[in-house]
């Protein structure tokens, strides 16, 4: 991940990840008793796989 991003962007230091929810969870999401928790759950699963991804 390093290799490609010293081609893509030279002396950029960090990165930016945009996480989206497919349109068919969104209103489980808004509608959800403990948005809080759900979300906080996503976005740790959400790690795990950007983790190991890189």
């Amino acid at each position: 991940m390093v290799k490609i991003g010293i081609r893509l962007f030279p002396r950029v230091s960090e990165r930016k990840v945009v996480l989206t929810l497919p349109e068919q969870l969104r209103i489980l999401f808004q509608n959800h008793s403990n948005q809080k928790c759900l979300y906080s759950r996503f976005m740790v699963f959400a790690e795990a796989c950007l983790s190991k991804l890189i």
